[in-house]
């Protein structure tokens, strides 16, 4: 019965992170209230307010589940050279050209987001183990690959996880706001070709 109890629960909560991401796409986040988030589904307030203390929580927890689900698609068991790491950065701009859906979460969260000071203070402490998590990793494979000798040791592994990491940013701002008619998996590896082959130039 317990076993029930909690998997109900989590259906109920999952209820209200659907509804919740169907009217923030609606409406925006600040129009939103959690009033009409239990209407949708036929709940409570109280009942949202049992899974969520603000909607910045629920925020988070969204984000936080859009995001797992996304690196766990993504991630590569072992990397050791420059080729796994432009295969893993193939597998990530694939799986956003082929998900609409992530797309159109994206698009909100980065065009659409009403990011107030507290807004943004409360769900970025949330969510700090995620959103740092790519930036370490990529910090950790590229100084693996310098170590092997792919890399220069000249090069600032810092600074060139910066620059690679802002360029993927960059590439998947440009292609869920359709700034540009651009395939994205192929700019973004046009790009880190350049600056692999310009840092290997470089110091010959």
């Amino acid at each position: 019965m317990a076993r029930r109890t909690k998997e109900e629960a989590e259906q109920t909560k999952q209820a209200i992170l659907d509804s919740a991401l169907s009217l923030f796409y609606e409406k925006g986040y600040t129009r939103t209230t959690f009033d009409e988030v239990a209407k949708r589904i036929n709940l409570t307030k109280g009942a949202v307010y049992w899974h969520f203390r603000n909607k910045a929580d629920l925020l988070a927890e969204l984000m936080r589940q859009k995001f797992t689900m996304q690196k766990e698609k993504v991630e590569i068991a072992q990397v050791n050279s420059l080729q796994d790491i432009r295969d893993y950065f193939v597998r990530a701009t694939k799986i956003i050209e082929n998900d609409p859906e992530f797309c159109q979460f994206l698009l909100f969260v980065i065009f659409h987001m009403e990011w107030s000071e507290g807004v943004a203070d409360r769900v970025w402490k949330q969510l700090s183990d995620i959103v740092d998590l790519p930036w370490i990793k990529l910090k950790e494979r590229l100084t693996l690959v310098q170590k092997n000798g792919e890399i220069p040791h000249s090069v600032n592994i810092e600074n060139l996880t910066i620059l690679i990491s802002c360029m993927f940013r960059g590439c998947v701002d440009s292609y869920i706001s359709k700034r540009y008619p651009m395939s994205l998996t192929a700019t973004f590896l046009q790009g880190f070709d350049l600056i692999i082959d310009g840092i290997k130039m470089e110091n010959k």
